[in-house]
């Protein structure tokens, strides 16, 4: 381990107590302060300048622990949380039958719409829906990326007016 990272992991309680003072839970502390290990090393092997004098960079280690909490804290601010009761609920409304009857329904209309596609539509919209990447069909297949991008756009557009 270099001589930085030891330097900085002896403060480790510092860190911690700085990340804390942002607001942040105790619970993702932990997980900012050695994300700013990772930014550390990353730095170092850079060969970027890391040191004031003798100690490390106190200012330069505060602005990253501060860029990495904000950064979990839009990540946060996107995502939607939901309660368990909310999902029970939601879960008890629906009558097993019924719902069995919509997906066979649903199933129906999909089939339907894709026996109208075109072939090349078909194998293009199948080929990314499992998974494969345009740019990947793109150098497989040697057709263009805007083309196959459009297909796929054009059949997903399709579906959703079709069967929503």
């Amino acid at each position: 381990m270099s001589k930085l990272i030891e330097l900085a992991y002896k403060k480790h309680k510092t860190w911690l107590n700085i990340v804390k003072s942002f607001g942040c839970p105790d619970n993702i502390t932990e997980d900012i302060v050695q994300e700013m290990y990772i930014y550390l090393i990353r730095y170092e092997r850079e060969g970027k300048d890391l040191w004031y004098g003798d100690e490390i960079n106190y200012y330069y280690v505060f602005k990253q622990l501060r860029g990495i909490y904000v950064q979990y804290l839009r990540a946060s601010s996107k995502i939607k949380k939901v309660s368990l009761d909310e999902i029970q609920e939601q879960f008890q409304e629906i009558d097993p039958l019924e719902y069995e009857e919509q997906y066979e329904k649903f199933i129906n209309s999909y089939l339907k719409v894709a026996d109208d596609l075109h072939w090349y539509d078909k194998k293009v919209f199948e080929f990314i829906a499992k998974g494969t990447s345009v740019a990947e069909l793109s150098r497989n297949t040697k057709i263009g990326y805007y083309s196959l991008y459009n297909t796929y756009n054009t059949v997903k557009d399709k579906l959703k007016d079709e069967l929503l």
